[in-house]
């Protein structure tokens, strides 16, 4: 901690004269008008994002230790051993030589806090703060449209925040990506009528039959799935025992979640407050992930702020402060990249890589916005869910069941597409190619077709649930099949522990190595959202609708065994 805090002190004491813009934009998201000048003497909370010592080895580091067939495979990587390859590389003179001070808000030290009154920062960030209102969403903040940094200090920070990012144009809370299914809202004539869309919700039986999973309960091992809970979004413990009564009977009913709450949390169980994800969450991991210990971390939002994103690296840096972090992680909260900056992204996303050498196993929906659109017009380049396009968490789309059909099949608002973030990684590079090739893509298509692809694999996204004591069967979203796809991934985790070994890890190598092992959906489209447009159609083999498909557990199984 304390080298943490050195670091702030030795770089650039004489670089003030020449400015580098480190990010910017040409205006505010849509639905955001500005109010005026933010006044001077308000003071301001930043986080600096400290270049890394060796970020590009960390990434290799993860794909040795995740990929089955190396050498490595399996042998994670300490906080330590992560620690040395993120601590800053660079020291900085910079805010002390300015009369302020910084503390640190991670272990390693790779990113700092800081106050200042907005006067400071305009005159240190060459930055014209401002005042801006959403009043669709009720959002105030207070945003620059640019920032720089003093050019010597070019290597030594890799973002400031909050500066250009804005909380996202519509709210992203689970409540709000609930999904009228009796209309099929945005979803352009297909050759299955509306009426027939009315497909019943997938309860745990229903599940355990379909995904192939064991009813039986997880031999007691040091094996945790963790549940994230954000924005104030929290999980109801009488809720969970009304579903356990109904739907999984032959466990005990007072089976319940570990709390913890970070950075003010909340999970007061007033019955009216739940969110829907949260609630829904913890009911199908407690529900199918049988006997694995569950718990809810319940993350409180940034002080005086609403911006969603702030609470993402507050999670990843407490799961990273541990020892021994949750081996299975459900994130079923989603974004999409337009609502962050390139820079924050990357940011975040080093924060899950770090996660992946530690071993965990990081699972995130794909929204509901179908292969998405710019939310400022034109539709240039598509607009891809975050962080679902990191490429070092584990991407899951939506699939629905019709009643009189026999194949499971990709929803109109499963959210896939390609990164404008975040290249394709390697993992990717048969898979995606493939998918390319078959449907005529080039460098002229409206998607960016060398990013990162999603999703990388699906799972049904209607269950029925409750929520303040009521049975709701008629919501659907990825995030619920974001639940059902980490239930499994822990119950095979917590088998290889039992059997002595390793948890599964980033996931995405041993995926792309095993298409087989779950089933393909050629069919499915994800109309755009934002531009009315077709979106993707599934195709044999990966797609950017259910990716590689549905999971079956024994043949997962069976892959994971031979490793």
């Amino acid at each position: 901690m304390l080298k943490a805090l050195t670091i702030l002190s030795v770089i650039i004491a004489s670089v003030q004269a020449s400015f580098l813009v480190l990010e910017e934009r040409d205006n505010p998201p849509d639905g955001y008008s500005r109010l005026g000048s933010t006044p001077s003497d308000k003071f301001l909370n930043f986080c600096l994002a400290l270049a890394q010592n060796d970020i590009l080895g960390l990434h290799e580091a993860v794909y040795d230790v995740s990929t089955p067939g190396n050498a490595r495979y399996g042998q994670y990587l300490s906080k330590e051993e992560v620690a040395k390859f993120v601590a800053p590389s660079a020291k900085t003179s910079w805010l002390t030589s300015n009369d302020l001070t910084s503390s640190p808000l991670t272990d390693a030290g790779d990113w700092i806090a800081v106050k200042m009154t907005v006067s400071q920062a305009n005159r240190l960030l060459a930055a014209e703060f401002s005042t801006f209102h959403n009043p669709s969403t009720n959002h105030t903040v207070d945003r620059t449209l640019s920032y720089s940094i003093p050019s010597g200090l070019k290597a030594g920070i890799s973002t400031i925040y909050p500066t250009v990012t804005f909380p996202g144009a519509t709210v992203r809370s689970a409540i709000n990506r609930t999904v009228a299914t009796a209309a099929g809202a945005n979803r352009p004539a297909a050759s299955v009528s509306p009426d027939r869309r009315a497909n019943s919700s997938w309860g745990p039986a229903c599940l355990q039959e379909l995904y192939e999973i064991s009813s039986t309960p997880a031999k007691p091992a040091a094996n945790v799935l963790a549940v994230s809970g954000f924005v104030n979004d929290f999980a109801n413990k009488r809720d969970l025992k009304s579903f356990l009564l109904e739907f999984r009977p032959d466990i005990d009913p007072n089976t319940t979640f570990g709390l913890i709450s970070v950075d003010g949390g909340i999970n007061n169980q007033l019955p009216a407050g739940s969110g829907v994800q949260s609630t829904a969450d913890i009911q199908y991991t407690v529900g199918l992930a049988t006997g694995v210990p569950v718990d809810f971390i319940s993350t409180g939002p940034p002080a005086n702020d609403v911006d969603i994103f702030a609470a993402y690296l507050t999670q990843a840096d407490y799961l990273l402060s541990l020892t021994d972090p949750p081996q299975t992680v459900l994130h079923a909260f989603a974004d999409l990249e337009s609502d962050t900056s390139p820079a924050l992204a990357e940011s975040i996303c080093n924060s899950y890589a770090q996660l992946a050498a530690r071993g965990v196993s990081y699972i995130v929906d794909t929204g509901i916005w179908g292969a998405g659109g710019s939310p400022f017009g034109e539709c240039i380049l598509w607009d891809p869910p975050f962080p679902a396009t990191c490429p070092f968490v584990t991407a899951v789309g939506a699939t629905e069941f019709f009643p009189d059909e026999t194949d499971e099949t990709g929803t109109f608002f499963s959210g896939g597409g390609f990164s404008n973030f975040f290249e394709r990684p390697r993992y990717q590079d048969t898979a995606v190619p493939a998918y390319l090739e078959t449907v005529g893509a080039s460098p002229s298509s409206p998607f960016n077709i060398s990013g990162r692809a999603v999703p990388d694999v699906s799972a049904i996204s209607r269950v029925p649930f409750f929520q303040a004591g009521q049975l709701v069967d008629s919501a659907e979203t990825t995030g619920f099949s974001a639940s059902i796809f980490a239930s499994i991934i822990a119950l095979l985790s917590n088998e290889r522990i039992v059997a002595g070994k390793k948890g599964l890890g980033f996931l995405n190598p041993l995926i792309y190595q095993n298409p087989g092992a779950f089933k393909d959906m050629p069919t499915g489209f994800n109309p755009g959202a934002g531009c009315s447009v077709l979106g993707f159609n599934g195709t044999v083999g990966w797609d950017p609708v259910t990716g590689f498909g549905s999971p079956s557990y024994t043949k997962l199984q069976e892959a994971c065994n031979k490793f």
